[in-house]
């Protein structure tokens, strides 16, 4: 526990540096939740809880963990954690624990809704759909940036991945407003099957085939964790 109480405190400095970025993430969630409020009602706001946990888990593996690592590897920062007694487990979950603080800060702003609205159901339902997300996000992330060899292309490619599977998939809205052949495809989409899945054991979807999101977030997690062990390589491997 010490080694990953080390990496997430060096991981965390940009907290103190750099606080106006928690700002930020906490007024989108407020902009998200007024917009949706506006155009769909309660119901609409009950999707943003969805949304939030889907592209909150997305994006926290495959931009903030990933292209922190990626950055490290980069400014020869990892060799620095090689050369020491930390294993990979302990260098990645240290960083997401420090990506954490802005789970805790949009939590603030979620929970009081939730309990306003008694839907303590989506938020049980999104929190068993953000593991295997989160898992996947990262692993993909990882075998990305791995590969990466110029340290200016690591953010130009992170943050589209991260905007353009949270944005245009139905993530911030239900999938079964898409035709019926066409949602299949949709939903080999990570976070559009991750959603539809937080959805369904949520009660917030009409749609009854919850085994195919289900099965397609954990091909997600396998690819990842085949990809991710051809391309991750820690000391001399």
């Amino acid at each position: 526990m010490g080694k990953i109480r080390g990496i997430a405190y060096l991981a965390s400095r940009w907290i103190r540096r750099q606080p106006i970025w928690l700002v930020q993430d906490a007024f989108m969630i407020v902009g998200f939740a007024i917009l949706m409020y506006i155009w769909g009602g309660i119901e609409g706001l009950k999707n943003v809880f969805v949304a939030w946990f889907i592209s909150g888990s997305w994006g926290m593996g495959v931009n903030f963990v990933s292209q922190s690592i990626g950055w490290d590897r980069q400014g020869k920062v990892m060799d620095m954690f090689i050369a020491s007694p930390v294993k990979p487990a302990h260098y990645v979950i240290g960083y997401f624990i420090s990506g954490s603080v802005f789970v805790a800060v949009d939590m603030l702003i979620i929970l009081p809704l939730i309990a306003y609205l008694n839907a303590w159901n989506i938020l049980m339902g999104s929190l068993i759909t953000v593991a295997p997300l989160l898992i996947a996000g990262t692993l993909v992330g990882l075998t990305i940036v791995m590969r990466i060899k110029k340290p200016t292309n690591i953010s130009a490619i992170t943050n589209p991945l991260q905007m353009l599977l949270i944005i245009l998939p139905p993530v911030f809205y239900p999938a079964q407003v898409i035709p019926l052949n066409i949602r299949y495809f949709v939903l080999l989409i990570p976070t559009a099957a991750g959603a539809e899945l937080a959805r369904q054991l949520s009660g917030l979807s009409t749609w009854n085939n919850i085994w195919y999101p289900a099965m397609v977030l954990v091909a997600w997690v396998i690819i990842g964790v085949i990809t991710s062990a051809k391309t991750v390589k820690w000391g001399m491997e």
